[in-house]
Parts: C-alpha cells; sequence; structure tokens
C-alpha cells in the first residue's frame, strides 16, 4: 500500500485546469506578484544591512566572484548517484569527463583530446600532462578506476545498467578503451556530458567496492579535475567554489557561489546585480528583457518535463489509463500559456529529430475521451493519486496544480505533495509513488540517450527508467538500431521505436521548454548548453568586465 502524501495544493473553480493557466491558484502567489514580492524583500534586505554568506554581500557579488542560481538545493556531489539537476550543476564545476556536449549539441573533447569510434572498441586519447586539483599526475588509470566502478552495481552506480557487459583497458597511461557488450554506435552519448564524471584514484581506490556510495568525499569533494575545486556547502545556503590552480589553463574568475533560492527571487536579485546568471522561467522573461545590462540566452531543450507514472502499480499498468490521462491534460495551453509560447508539447521518449517519424499521436485534449477510457478500465471513481515534485521552479509548480485540474475533471482524485530531491529520489527506489513531476536529460544527440529511460535493464536506481516502464520488442528494436552504422537504417529502426513509445505512453510527456538563461553585466563569456544540467559546459571560459 503506497503512503499517501499530505496535500499541499487546492483546486480553482476550473476544474479543468485551464483557468489555472490564466489565474494559477498555487502555494505561491501569482506570477508578478511573487516577482514584486522577491524585489521588496531584496529592498528591506539593503535597507537594514542584511548580509549573505561570507565574502558574499547582500549588495551583489564581490569584485573576484559570481553568484549562480541553483534551481533546487543540492543533495551530495557523487557520480555514483541517481543524476539531479542542481547536484550535477555543482559536479559539472568541479569534475570533468571525457567528452561532453556543447552549445550545438554537438560532442566536445574534455579529459579526452580525440578518440574513435570502431566496430567493437571506442579509444580514447587523454590530454596529456594534466593534474588533480591537489597536484597528482592525472593518467588512465583514474579514468579505468572511475569506470570499473560506474559499471559495478555494489558500487551504488546509476551507471551500471548503461555500462553493463561492457569492458575497459587502460593500455598505457594517456589511451583508455571502451569495449561495449554489443555493437553500440550511439554508445558516446551515453557517457557524454554530466553522467560519468572522472573520480580520483589516489583518494577512493582504497574504499571497498561496497561501501565506496558512503565515502565522506562525496560530501566535500575537494578534489577533481574540473575548473573549480569544491570550498563548502553551507547547507540551504550557498556551494563555495574557487579556483582550480593546477587546472590545464588559467582561470579568469577566482570564486562562484552557487545558491539554492526559488526562480522568481533569483530573477529579482538578477536585477538588483546579486545574481549573475539565472536560469528563468518563461514568465518573467518580458520582465527580464527589461532590466539594463541583462543578456538572455535561450535553447531548446534537449530534454522534458514529464510525469512518470508507477507501472508496478497494477491501477496504472493498462496504458489505457496513461492515455487517459494525457487526455484529460490540456498541453497545448500549458505551452501557449504557462511557457509565452516557448517551448513544444512532447509526444515521445525521444527527442532527436532524426529519430522521430512524420506522424505520432498526438492525444489531443479530450476531457471526454479521458473519461471514457477510464471508464473502460474500470477506474474508482474518488480513489486517490499523489503527485509529488520538487517545488521552486515557475513552470512546474503551476504544471502540478493544472494537472491536479485536469485529472480531477477526468475523475481521478489527486493530492499534490512538495518534496525535498532526497525525499523523491527514495520514493522513487522503494516504490511509493504514484505520479512523479519533473524534467530534465540530454536527449537530443543521439536517441540513444532515451533509451535508459525506457530499458528493461534500466529500471531506477541501476538506471533511469523511473516509471519502471517495461517492452522488451521495443528493447529489441533499439539494440538492433544500435547496432548499425548507417544512419537511414538506425533512423527507420529508431522511428518504429517511437512508434512503440507514443502508443502505450510510458510516461505523461508534457512539454519541451525552451532553457532560458540570463546573465548579467558582469559574467562574460557564457554558453547554454540547452539543459540545466550542461548550462555550466564551458565555465572555463568565462571572465569577469571590466
Amino acid at each position: 500500500m503506497k503512503r499517501a502524501g499530505a496535500s499541499v495544493g487546492r483546486r480553482g473553480p476550473d476544474h479543468t485546469g485551464l483557468g489555472a493557466l490564466v489565474n494559477p491558484v498555487t502555494p505561491r502567489e501569482a506570477p508578478m506578484n511573487r516577482l514584486s514580492g522577491a524585489l521588496a524583500v531584496v529592498v528591506l534586505m539593503l535597507a537594514t544591512g542584511c548580509s549573505g554568506p561570507a565574502g558574499s554581500p547582500a549588495q551583489g557579488s564581490p569584485h573576484n566572484a559570481i553568484n549562480i542560481h541553483l534551481y533546487q538545493k543540492p543533495k551530495r556531489f557523487s557520480p555514483l548517484d541517481p543524476p539531479t539537476g542542481p547536484d550535477q550543476q555543482v559536479m559539472t564545476l568541479i569534475f570533468d569527463n571525457l567528452l561532453t556536449v556543447d552549445d550545438s549539441y554537438a560532442y566536445a573533447p574534455r579529459l579526452a583530446e580525440r578518440w574513435e569510434v570502431g566496430e567493437d572498441r571506442i579509444t580514447f586519447h587523454l590530454r596529456e600532462g594534466l593534474k588533480w586539483s591537489d597536484g597528482m599526475p592525472f593518467t588512465s588509470k583514474d579514468v579505468l578506476f572511475t569506470y570499473r566502478l560506474l559499471a559495478d552495481a555494489k558500487s551504488g552506480s546509476a551507471m551500471a545498467g548503461k555500462l553493463a557487459g561492457a569492458a575497459f583497458e587502460a593500455p598505457d597511461d594517456n589511451t583508455f578503451v571502451i569495449r561495449p557488450a554489443r555493437s553500440n554506435v550511439g554508445f558516446l552519448s551515453l557517457i557524454a556530458g554530466p553522467f560519468a564524471f572522472i573520480l580520483p584514484e589516489h583518494v577512493l581506490g582504497m574504499e571497498p567496492v561496497d561501501r565506496i556510495a558512503g565515502s565522506v568525499f562525496f560530501n566535500h569533494p575537494t578534489v577533481g579535475m574540473g575548473p573549480y575545486t569544491f570550498v563548502t556547502y553551507k547547507t540551504d545556503q550557498y556551494v563555495e567554489l574557487a579556483a582550480n590552480p593546477h587546472y590545464r589553463k588559467p582561470i579568469a574568475i577566482p570564486r562562484i557561489f552557487l545558491k539554492p533560492i526559488s526562480s522568481d527571487v533569483a530573477t529579482a536579485q538578477l536585477g538588483t546585480g546579486e545574481m549573475d546568471l539565472v536560469q528563468i522561467s518563461p514568465t518573467d522573461l518580458r520582465a527580464v528583457e527589461s532590466l539594463k545590462g541583462i543578456t538572455v540566452s535561450a535553447r531548446p531543450s534537449p530534454g522534458f518535463v514529464r510525469i512518470a507514472v508507477d507501472q508496478s502499480d497494477k491501477r496504472f499498468a493498462d496504458p489505457r489509463v496513461r492515455r487517459a490521462m494525457l487526455h484529460a491534460i490540456d498541453r497545448e495551453a500549458l505551452v501557449a500559456k504557462l511557457l509565452a509560447g516557448r517551448g513544444r508539447v512532447q509526444n515521445s521518449s525521444f527527442v532527436t529529430p532524426w529519430a522521430l517519424p512524420g506522424t505520432l499521436e498526438e492525444y489531443a485534449y479530450d476531457p471526454a475521451k479521458a473519461r471514457s477510457l477510464l471508464a473502460e478500465v474500470g477506474w474508482k471513481a474518488g480513489e486517490k493519486v499523489t503527485l509529488s515534485w520538487i517545488p521552486g521552479q515557475r513552470d512546474r509548480d503551476v504544471t502540478a496544480t493544472v494537472v491536479q485540474g485536469a485529472l480531477g475533471a477526468a475523475g481521478m482524485t489527486v493530492e499534490l505533495k512538495q518534496v525535498q530531491a532526497a525525499e523523491l529520489l527514495e520514493s522513487y527506489e522503494k516504490r511509493t509513488f504514484d505520479l512523479a513531476l519533473f524534467g530534465g536529460g540530454s536527449y537530443a544527440v543521439d536517441p540513444s540517450s532515451s533509451v535508459t529511460i525506457l530499458n528493461c535493464a534500466t529500471f531506477y536506481p541501476t538506471g533511469g527508467n523511473i516509471s519502471n516502464f517495461c517492452d522488451e520488442s521495443l528493447d529489441a528494436l533499439t539494440a538492433r538500431a544500435d547496432a548499425r552504422t548507417d544512419r537511414d537504417q538506425r533512423a527507420k529502426l529508431y522511428q518504429e521505436a517511437a512508434g512503440k513509445d507514443n502508443a502505450q505512453v510510458p510516461y505523461l510527456w508534457l512539454y519541451n521548454p525552451d532553457t532560458l538563461w540570463a546573465t548579467g553585466p558582469r559574467l562574460r563569456g557564457f554558453k547554454p548548453g540547452g539543459d540545466f544540467t550542461t548550462g555550466f559546459w564551458n565555465a572555463d571560459e568565462w571572465t569577469l568586465a571590466g
């Protein structure tokens, strides 16, 4: 029996949820009121002389540091853990990986300066002469140590499912070889970006594999290969980082403070000069663009916002239930009104354009059809369903209330439950959630990236399949596609897989939002990576004005 969540939201008089888009009824105030309120708080702080953390005063960043908005509170900083956005944002700055995905969704070199993809192996040629932030030499042995950990389920690694059956070699200090368990052209997409950060063997090598996940190092990861080193995390206040003196090139900004605050407060602080880099909500775009000296960068997200449905619960096992929920939600209105048109409705777990067929079932807004489908499966009217999410991002806070009203109109009684990251992740593992609203992902570079949220072998926590969805015929299609080297052959198979995915609705796909970053006048050189987890991919190029 699942634990019922406490209701922290309420339905407005318009039970379709459309009214909530115009005048949202949430546990928080309406967008402009919230922004005004946040500005009033800032003014009050300035008037009373309140200050932020040491070296980060309320009246703005010190001359040698910047303040960055974290959209949620970090938990800790371990590449072994299931991925969460704020943890990964910090890790992007203190750790590094073999390659990443840049702002044009192309592979970019990091610790590896080049690589070759063969039929049965990928060979990485590492940059020579690199050092860890503590001055110790970096070699392929560190990469070998890391990948063996990531592939070993006993380490608690969330990457174990992706790397299952792969073999790893370090033939010399500057060469690292991966032999995937099967031919997989898309394998690079599984390890690029903020997923396979390299760990220091000289720090962690003596830790027992079955206990390494609990190492205190991941609370204070003071040794890394990224452009910054970890200094401290003042819980709920800020993460402080300092420039890595042993990084492969000079770092121009000596210090960074990353602050977990709500998006409206962060936007207000952007206007007062207290914040230098903020991921903003589309509802704030017009106000932010009017601020003097602020630059807004936009990219279509390589991920999407969705609702995981626990399919280990027999109530949700029939795909007609999930189709009904999609028909109940006016997703076009969410994009048009909540995102101010800065996004697209999503109808598949695949994002890469060439992997999508010309037509997919669009699950248009149709409350009558939603009620009919629920009646077909014998859904019990009045049975409670809990929708969990992490609060603090404007679009998701409002979306939760809209979904509550929409599903209520279709015959589901939905309770809203605000949770923090640790609680949400625990509910995934223990299967104590019903519906979970979340977003993100880096799925644009290759369709293989999406396989890990669908595959029967990648159930959470050993992979990203949070819904516990399983279709072995879909797995077989994607495996055949990744065994091909011809792009057209891969596309045909992936389009067939996308059709299967679309018909079964493993997730309630909501929307693919534009990722909007706003930079203050002091920060130069920022290039958005599209997704929040890759927003700091070029931090080693950032500079301070004047």
